[in-house]
């Protein structure tokens, strides 16, 4: 298994911690960012006994994340009283949100760091290089302010205001509420379904990011993000841009509990805003009327103060033709509306105070999402018609409650009235079932199994809290009143990662920044042992292997031979003559040898050399392809052949690997690193 992990920093946020798809976890730890990426090994299991991955197996880095250019975070002077905040105004610009993206982003299709930080500016992180150096890639909020540009600028005030700074400053009202970013969530990669396809397009295989925020006006935007069309892996920027928008105003009978039509009331619901998103996942079906057309749905909750709300956003996507530069394109249409079909009501009965996850069984039929509540924790069980926004014939929908008891202590039941601190989803490897695991400020930890109706029992990792808590506890002679307080889980593999810290109970806690600590926890779904050679982020991939190389080789080689008729991205006739060879030679796949022999008769017919040899080699896969005579390779047609750089003799295709003219000259082949 994975042990605990020390670092020397205190977490600045709740949900202060991310997990990404290539194994690097992220910690929010007040103006820095630490990155915790696993060394990977090649060690196997010794005498049947499990390995285990140490702290020292982790490479750690950090960066920070609260120094901003003119142009990335202009200056603002003090604003009117009604809309001052001092959170954005004056604070240090501390990191209160961290958040992995799906991979396919960043170079090597990795993925980026989404970062909010106290001043409402959220940034977008990339790995530069092989230097270890995080550099900033975009900043979400100068897209907003480009599409709210027409709403900013119609309901700018043409007065202006005294201003201890500065005289006679222009009231930033509208801009202001408009691009501060107040929460924020990546939705799952929305993936193109394909048919028939044997190497899909990256809209297939890594799918479309888009990124849900709220911003000061209750606004909830969508916007994707994508790297440069015109600088593919690019590591300067990123593209971000809004696509669809939906105004999620405080509801009316917001604040009932006080004296309705009060000032205090009145005061309260314009001031209430967004504090938590998170993304539910996509459901697919087909839809429109174009080539291929398919429709996605897909749910981000929001709370406002103790209120949930649902946005829907329906993506349409159509295929189109290929482009001129030759690759396939999908046309995407975006609708955000207010999901009214959700059972709200009942959830916020139990005064919701988040946090807020979604999960979803494959196959099941049904979707949960989960909320933190006041001394308890919120159920929703619904069907996927609800979610889609259709409103169901039948109560199909069911809300649970189970209160935060804990009887491990005591005789009796104790109720923790602290709230629920991170949330996160773990699935289970052999049975693919979603379990809840939950934390508290105080630290209660549970587990619950989404697919039935039993309460939560203790967390598999609560053993190693306790364990850290007593040494706490015995070191500084507490008497049993240290206390551990859970800031965040995330979850990657069926792997769990809780973030912790020790406080004592009883007593004004002080301490100086040399006694900060934090403690990463790790665990598996179920709390079962795992096989950390299973875990692919740690241990070496495979990128040597001859097979890996192969199946490489085929992807390329099936795109270079593929039907480029219609579009200016014509290749060489040498390219695709030496792409057919290869094919033949090297691969072992019936369709990619049928678009080589395709290919080789569209050279013949084109360029008007005998392709007849070379034809019937696909029928027998792995055959030798002899060298041309002298004759051909001078012939006005001959340059679609290889040819010996010294004695200009031909080329035997006998390999991918290496090549060898007929006098005996080897060269190495550049397929070879595909």
């Amino acid at each position: 298994m994975l042990d605990p992990l020390e670092l020397q920093v205190f977490p600045s946020s709740y949900n202060c911690v991310s997990w990404s798809e290539d194994g690097e976890i992220a910690v929010a730890a007040g103006e820095y960012i630490y990155i915790l990426t696993p060394k990977v090994s090649s060690k196997n299991k010794a005498n049947g006994t499990p390995s285990r991955f140490s702290s020292a197996d982790w490479h750690r880095t950090r960066f920070r994340a609260n120094i901003f250019t003119i142009n990335e975070w202009p200056i603002m002077f003090p604003q009117p009283r009604d809309n001052f905040s001092v959170g954005a105004e004056q604070s240090l610009s501390t990191v209160v949100g961290v958040a992995w993206s799906p991979p396919g982003l960043a170079q090597y299709r990795r993925s980026v760091l989404a970062v909010l930080t106290s001043n409402m500016v959220l940034s977008l992180y990339a790995l530069s290089g092989t230097s270890g150096k995080w550099s900033r890639a975009a900043v979400v909020n100068q897209a907003l302010e480009i599409f709210f540009r027409e709403s900013i600028e119609n309901n700018t005030l043409t007065t202006r205001f005294q201003s201890f700074f500065r005289r006679d400053a222009e009231d930033k009202t509208p801009r202001t509420r408009k691009t501060n970013i107040r929460a924020f969530s990546w939705t799952p990669p929305l993936k193109v379904p394909t048919k028939n396809q044997l190497y899909p397009g990256p809209e297939s295989r890594w799918g479309i990011p888009l990124l849900a925020v709220a911003n000061d006006d209750n606004d909830l935007v969508f916007l994707q993000v994508q790297q440069p069309k015109s600088q593919q892996g690019s590591l300067e920027s990123l593209d971000v841009d809004a696509v669809s928008s939906i105004h999620l105003p405080a509801s009316p009978d917001y604040g009932q509990v006080l004296q309705p039509g009060s000032i205090l009331s009145s005061t309260l619901r314009t001031q209430v805003r967004m504090s938590s998103l998170t993304s539910g996942p996509w459901i697919y079906q087909p839809g429109g009327s174009g080539h291929n057309a398919i429709s996605a749905t897909v749910n981000v909750a929001a709370l406002q103060g103790t209120k949930l709300r649902v946005a829907k956003l329906t993506v349409g996507v159509e295929s189109q033709p290929y482009d001129s530069d030759g690759q396939s394109r999908y046309s995407l249409t975006f609708d955000a509306v207010e999901n009214n079909a959700m059972p709200l009501a009942r959830m916020e009965e139990s005064q919701c105070t988040g946090p807020i996850h979604w999960a979803h069984k494959i196959g099941s039929g049904r979707i949960t999402m989960t909320v933190g509540a006041m001394t308890g924790l919120a159920l929703l069980d619904l069907p996927e018609d609800v979610y889609k926004g259709q409103k169901s014939e039948t109560s199909d929908s069911h809300v649970f409650y189970y209160p935060l008891l804990d009887d491990s202590t005591t005789d009796t039941m104790l109720l923790h009235q602290e709230r629920i601190s991170g949330m996160t989803v773990a699935i289970e490897p052999e049975s693919g079932t979603p379990v809840l695991h939950f934390g508290s400020v105080g630290g209660y930890a549970a587990v619950k199994a989404l697919t039935d109706t039993e309460p939560p029992s203790p967390a598999p990792w609560n053993g190693q809290v306790e364990d850290i808590r007593e040494r706490f506890d015995i070191d500084r002679d507490l008497g049993g009143l240290a206390i551990a307080r859970v800031w965040g889980l995330a979850s990657i593999h069926g792997l769990v990662a809780a973030v912790v810290t020790l406080h004592p109970g009883d007593m004004v806690e002080y301490r100086t920044n040399a006694e900060e600590r934090l403690t990463v926890v790790f665990s598996t779904a179920n709390g079962q042992p795992v096989d950390l050679e299973s875990i692919p982020f740690l241990h070496e991939s495979p990128t040597g292997s001859t097979e890996f190389l192969r199946e490489r080789r085929d992807i390329v080689l099936q795109y270079i031979l593929g039907d480029h008729a219609g579009t200016k991205n014509t290749l060489s006739p040498k390219v695709l003559y030496a792409a057919a060879c290869c094919a033949i030679v090297q691969s072992q796949n019936f369709e990619l040898v049928s678009n080589a022999q395709m290919a080789l008769e569209r050279l013949a017919a084109t360029s008007g050399v005998d392709m007849t040899g070379e034809i019937a080699k696909c029928s027998a896969p792995g055959s030798t392809i002899e060298p041309r005579s002298t004759d051909i390779l001078n012939a006005p047609s001959g340059d679609i052949f290889e040819r010996c750089e010294i004695c200009d003799a031909g080329i035997i295709w006998d390999s991918a690997r290496e090549a060898q003219c007929a006098t005996g000259h080897v060269f190495g082949r550049s397929l070879q690193r595909l």
